[in-house]
C-alpha cells in the first residue's frame, strides 16, 4: 500500500476492521482485537458507539493505537 492509499483511509472520520487490516497490515482477527480494544476504552470513558450493523470506530483512536504519525503520512503522500 502506498502513501497515498494510506492516506484515504485516515481521511475518513470512522473506520471499520476492514480499514484496520489495511492500517496495521494484519489479519482479520487482529484487527477485530484492535477494534475491541478501542471499543473497550471508549465504553469505559463513560462515552457510547452508534450502533450499526458494521462496526465502527474513530479513526484518530485507531491511529493512536498503532503510533502512526498523520502528518509524516500527509507528507509522504504530497511527494509521491
Amino acid at each position: 500500500m502506498n502513501y497515498k492509499e494510506l492516506l484515504d483511509i485516515i481521511s475518513k472520520p470512522w473506520i471499520d476492521t476492514n480499514g484496520i487490516m489495511q492500517l496495521a497490515q494484519c489479519g482479520k482477527n487482529s484487527a477485530i482485537k484492535i477494534r475491541w480494544d478501542i471499543e473497550k476504552s471508549i465504553l469505559n470513558s463513560g462515552l457510547k458507539l452508534p450502533k450499526s450493523n458494521k462496526r465502527h470506530v474513530p479513526t484518530k483512536l485507531v491511529l493512536e493505537y498503532l503510533g502512526l504519525d498523520v502528518e509524516y503520512i500527509k507528507n509522504m503522500a504530497s511527494i509521491a
